[in-house]
């Protein structure tokens, strides 16, 4: 395992957020402090989910400096049909590499459109062909439905890989967030082994509410600044409360967070597991489940690296054109993808 540290570049203090992440949740107001320890105040079938997805729809800025194509498609996927939408650069007549993209946002929101502009970067930056799914979204498709459709996606590409002008041997899949989560349920679910690299964008590769785990989550787990202890545990907080109603909306029918299928963490065979890049956060809620599946793929023999961003928190891969280490991530898949 190769691990990168990428340091803040405004903030000079250890174990503190990077200056425009602190001028942004200072913004909000003072945090939640009586909050960090209780449990969610509002019951999940009381949630204002069309409220919650407009609050999740924020987009990049296109930073691109040559023409990226994007189509829409409708394609099937068992008994029902779902979007996707290819971004390709200029054709040079040669199959290029392909990346499945997978969009985030706790498996109830987010859409494709919101992470166009990382996709028409990443396109233009890999020299690849990019496609994203808009799979269906809980709680009116649970878990397995989303994961269906991203295999579903997978299989599609594979099937066209001449219409697509793309090398089938060589697909990366990709995801932030909850996206990344259904990027290794991908993995762990492809028998036919078309993965030749997975990326993960600080995914959520463990369901289990905090209180739950077998590693014991908790705030103590980070090294914080104490000037700004309060504002970072209450970023912690945001997503700790959000991994409670991700369980109760997406993983219903008697499934459970600790199921392999459902969280990667607990999957038994990694066999299938290709090369792994994990891009973490310093400051985000799922790096501690994050840093224990490294374990597992290290003792499993897989060849895996992490690139940790100091500073940052979950999200930061949405504020592409505004913080500088959003399209740094970027290049740095980028190089990987090309050397595929």
């Amino acid at each position: 395992m190769e691990k990168y540290i990428k340091h803040k570049m405004e903030e000079n203090r250890p174990h503190a957020f990077e200056k425009k992440v602190m001028e942004r949740e200072m913004a909000k107001g003072e945090p939640r402090v009586a909050m960090f320890y209780q449990k969610n105040q509002i019951p999940a079938e009381d949630l204002d989910l069309a409220v919650l997805r407009t609050e999740m729809k924020r987009e990049g800025e296109d930073i691109t400096t040559s023409e990226i194509q994007e189509i829409s498609k409708i394609i099937k996927v068992k008994d029902h049909m779902i979007n996707i939408h290819i971004y390709r650069g200029k054709d040079t007549g040669k199959k290029k590499n392909a990346v499945l993209f997978i969009h985030g946002g706790a498996f109830f929101g987010g859409d494709v459109k919101t992470k166009s502009n990382q996709c028409r970067y990443l396109a233009e930056q890999a020299e690849a062909v990019v496609i994203s799914p808009e799979y269906r979204l809980a709680p009116e498709t649970p878990f397995p439905g989303p994961v269906e459709d991203v295999m579903g996606t997978l299989d599609w590409m594979t099937e066209h890989t001449e219409e697509l002008k793309i090398n089938g041997d060589k697909i990366a899949v990709m995801g932030e967030s909850a996206g990344g989560t259904l990027a290794a349920n991908c993995c762990l679910r492809d028998e036919k082994k078309r993965i030749g690299l997975a990326v993960y964008i600080y995914g959520a590769l463990d369901l289990t509410p905090a209180e739950k785990t077998p590693y014991q989550w908790d705030y103590s787990k980070y090294e914080m600044d104490e000037k700004q202890k309060d504002y970072i545990m209450n970023r912690l907080f945001r997503f700790k409360e959000l991994t409670d109603y991700m369980e109760e909306l997406y993983v219903q029918n008697g499934y459970s967070t600790k199921d392999g299928d459902v969280s990667p963490l607990y999957a038994e065979d990694l066999s299938r597991m290709p090369k792994t890049l994990m891009v973490e956060a310093e400051f985000d809620y799922f790096k501690i489940c994050n840093e224990e599946f490294v374990k597992r793929l290290t003792k499993a023999g897989k060849d895996t690296e992490v690139i940790l961003y100091e500073g940052l928190d979950h999200g930061f891969f949405d504020r592409l054109g505004s913080l500088p280490q959003a399209q740094d991530c970027i290049d740095e898949i980028a190089q990987r993808v090309k050397a595929m």
